[in-house]
């Protein structure tokens, strides 16, 4: 989806500014979300090709609900307090996202005549699973991680999304990646899209130090990128010999500078932008093990190559351990010139790089080869989707999340953007055109999401032994992820 063809930068700033009109139903009563206020200095963007989507587009006949509750339960999080986390923020703030989000609920409370409200629990999925087994209609959808959401559809807990009424999945609105790669025994229990940047903020991207590239004298990687031919060896080039002892001491460090800066569990990153998978499903929808391809062991070799490389690359996490767990800490780094490039989930290009003077761009991680046709960006198994329970009035949650999904195309996502592209670091055009290829073509992947093979941890592992032996440590793991794969199947079966 690309949210920059969609409206042109005067009529963002219009409906981000639009009063917001008092809903019929009642005041929220969630805590107010604590954010970064937005600059005004707003990136040009395209003259509008589409028409702007807004909730009729949905095709739900307008629906006087009475003063309703609509009420979505939300992890409380320290942190998760920024505005992409949220799905009903009290009040506006000024700051772009924040408003969207109540300006877009706002609408939806007023024509439906109902009160959006999201109540918060540092124990959801305990809290969920209480309700629903006590017949407790509270909750009418819940946001949270797609691991615990799994756990408890396998319990029979979720409503399918394909049988929930008013839900039109093959509108826009809705994530093709998310209904496409996580459709499981012909059911969906989890989704997202436009209705909120959750996940789009935690699937793993590359950033870049443009002062650097202009001071080592190496070409911008755009048109690499554009041209489909950033690969695990184009990214190679880049990060090699670039490290230098700034100090002199003699030892590689955090006081020098490096070509590669990431994290423990760089290789699966890498692995999983290279086409990687750790089980598919099959035709008979079933998960098939395929971790174990000659093509998937190569890839992992190669990611493991470049993370253990301690010619090219370092680690953040033991510089955030040294800074109270910190993730800001390792942006900052960066940003001091530290590394040439640095991965991580995107999360800190809002909420870190937009407040700094260093000129940034952004990069999808690279292709095993040329012959890999699609970017693919690696998702959080953690990713943070909407479901809905059993008990909850499943007329009513389909036709509110449809609603807000659709409102949420020309107000919630184009201020994502907004935010993202807002300050130096990724003002250019080319890094607006990057965002869409990142956005568009998240990667899933069931292997992670019920942790069959404990495929992350052999991973990092494997990092930690400074070892490439992945034959024989996949292998190992075969018998486990088979016997794991069938009970989640037969728990499937037997869900009515």
């Amino acid at each position: 989806m690309n949210y920059r063809n969609r409206i042109s930068a005067e009529l963002i700033t219009l409906l981000l500014l639009i009063p917001a009109i008092t809903a019929c139903g009642g005041t929220s009563t969630t805590t107010p979300v604590e954010t970064e206020t937005a600059s005004d200095n707003a990136p040009e963007t395209e003259a509008v090709v589409e028409p702007v989507i807004d909730w009729k587009a949905a095709g739900i006949a307008q629906t006087d609900c009475g003063g309703r509750t609509f009420t979505i339960l939300n992890e409380e999080n320290a942190n998760m307090n920024n505005a992409w986390f949220s799905i009903a923020p009290e009040a506006t703030d000024g700051e772009v996202l924040n408003d969207a989000m109540y300006n877009r609920n706002q609408t939806i409370e007023e024509t439906f005549n109902v009160d959006i409200i999201e109540m918060r629990s540092a124990t959801i999925q305990q809290d969920l699973r209480k309700a629903v087994t006590a017949g407790d209609n509270t909750y009418d959808a819940s946001m949270d991680n797609i691991m615990r959401h799994f756990a408890l559809a396998q319990e029979g807990l979720l409503l399918d999304w394909y049988d929930l009424p008013h839900i039109n999945l093959d509108a826009e609105w809705w994530d093709p990646s998310v209904i496409e790669q996580l459709t499981y025994k012909d059911k969906l229990f989890f989704c997202t899209g436009d209705i909120s940047p959750a996940t789009n903020v935690r699937v793993y991207s590359l950033v870049f130090n443009k002062d650097l590239c202009r001071e080592l004298g190496i070409e911008m990687p755009y048109q690499y990128v554009l041209d489909g031919k950033w690969t695990i060896d184009v990214f190679n080039q880049y990060i090699t010999d670039v490290n230098k002892d700034m100090n002199g001491d003699g030892v590689m460090d955090y006081e020098d500078r490096w070509g590669y800066f990431s994290q423990d569990g760089n290789s699966f990153m890498m692995y999983f932008a290279g086409g990687g998978r750790v089980v598919e499903i099959n035709d008979d929808s079933e998960m098939e093990l395929v971790m174990v391809d000659d093509r998937n062991i190569n890839l992992a070799i190669k990611a493991l190559e470049i993370s253990i490389d301690e010619t090219k690359t370092l680690m953040a996490d033991k510089y955030v351990q040294e800074h109270n767990n910190q993730w800001p800490a390792a942006s900052a780094w960066f940003a001091s010139g530290g590394s040439l490039m640095r991965s991580s989930v995107f999360e800190p290009v809002p909420r870190d790089y937009r407040s700094m003077d260093t000129d940034f761009g952004v990069l999808p991680y690279p292709k095993l080869d040329d012959a890999q046709k699609t970017y693919y960006t690696p998702a959080e198994e953690t990713s943070r989707m909407f479901a809905v329970p059993t008990t909850a009035d499943a007329d009513f949650s389909g036709m509110m999340l449809e609603v807000l999904a659709a409102q949420s195309v020309s107000t919630v996502s184009p201020a994502f953007y907004d935010v993202c592209l807002e300050g130096k670091s990724v003002r250019d055009n080319e890094s607006a055109e990057i965002l869409d290829i990142i956005f568009a073509n998240k990667r899933f992947d069931y292997g992670l999401v019920a942790d069959v093979a404990g495929f992350k941890t052999m991973m990092k592992n494997l990092e930690a032994k400074d070892s490439t032996d992945v034959a024989s440590t996949f292998e190992k793991a075969v018998k486990k992820a088979e016997v794991a794969m069938k009970k989640i199947s037969e728990k499937f079966d037997g869900l009515e």
